[in-house]
């Protein structure tokens, strides 16, 4: 095979490509998938997320990052195929790559992520002339069979303060904004000092979609943040920015306390909270609003009612209805 065909000397930079006439764009995404030059595919992704994309020039590091990996996840199976086939609508490529990740084992959750990727890789083709289908249009999603209640469990009450107990000053505050705060993963890694609202007792928190949202502190998360001095009260919250620090950091925790880490991990904490919540109030639209769900049924598979509450409510029916007769 000629070495000059597989790999490009350099890639082109995702800025680059506005400045590329139309025959240009199609001559040079041609030439990238010719010569499996995964880097130029990937900024051509990207750029074009970037501009096309729902989030835009606000799209989060943390999403770029992911799309990143998909991206190259599907050229890692569909490049060996053939590049040609990435110029058609073959559904064939398409749902072979879906079905090999089932056979691997691959989460439904997973291989939709992975999904959206590739079809974002479709779009910057598209946009560059290369095709003009998109053959994961055709291509179903996965579907989850698992019950959504199990899908992923929330850390209890008591696994929270066991790592507490053990969490240093700045574990404490990662584990308050995830269990008492809610905050997900992209939004631990971004919280800046400036967010919070010491005197209203809020922080400004910016979410999916880049939708900003004020959120309530709780006592405990506000007096663990008060414990840093004001001066060094600059930059972000967290000392970590890299999300697998973030996780290491949390399954070591749970290792030294004895808690349980698999299915549950970082988003767990989020689970946490809206568990604890629902438990403390009752309330399933207060727990939906801490949470930022602009819909109850979304926040239902995060605040996994407890049993308990259930067999006491059975339990007491009759009573409650002989109450109200009265």
């Amino acid at each position: 095979m000629n070495q000059h065909n597989t790999a490009p000397a350099a890639s082109i930079p995702h800025a680059y490509w506005d400045t590329l006439p139309r025959e240009k764009r199609e001559k040079a995404a041609r030439q990238a998938l010719k010569r499996r030059d995964v880097d130029t595919l990937v900024e051509l992704t990207m750029h074009n997320l970037l501009a096309y994309g729902r989030g835009g020039a606000h799209t989060s590091v943390h999403t770029m990052r992911a799309y990143s990996t998909g991206v190259r996840a599907y050229l890692a199976y569909a490049l060996p195929l053939g590049w040609k086939r990435l110029t058609e609508h073959d559904t064939d490529l398409t749902i072979g790559y879906i079905r090999t990740l089932e056979r691997q084992g691959v989460k439904p959750g997973t291989i939709n992520a992975r999904r959206s990727a590739a079809r974002a890789l479709y779009r910057a083709l598209r946009w560059a002339g290369v095709l003009h289908a998109d053959p994961f249009s055709d291509t179903p999603r996965a579907q989850d069979r698992e019950d959504r209640w199990v899908k992923r469990e929330a850390y209890s009450r008591a696994d929270v303060d066991a790592l507490l107990v053990l969490a240093d000053p700045d574990e404490t505050r990662f584990l308050l904004l995830g269990a008492h705060g809610a905050l997900r993963m992209a939004e631990l890694i971004s919280l800046e000092w400036k967010d919070i609202n010491f005197e209203k007792r809020t922080m400004t928190v910016i979410g999916k979609g880049r939708k900003t949202a004020t959120v309530h502190l709780s006592s405990p998360l506000v007096t663990a943040l008060e414990q840093v001095p004001a001066p060094e009260r600059v930059g972000t919250v967290l000392p970590w920015q890299n999300p697998k620090t973030i996780r290491l950091v949390l399954r070591a925790l749970c290792h030294r306390a004895g808690v349980q880490y698999t299915k549950r991990q970082v988003h767990g904490l989020r689970h946490a909270a809206a568990t604890m919540l629902l438990d403390q109030c009752g309330d399933i639209y207060v727990v939906a609003r801490h949470l930022r769900h602009s819909s109850v049924g979304t926040t239902e598979t995060y605040a996994k009612l407890n049993n308990r509450r259930l067999t006491d409510a059975l339990a007491t029916w009759d009573d409650a209805a002989d109450s109200a007769a009265d």
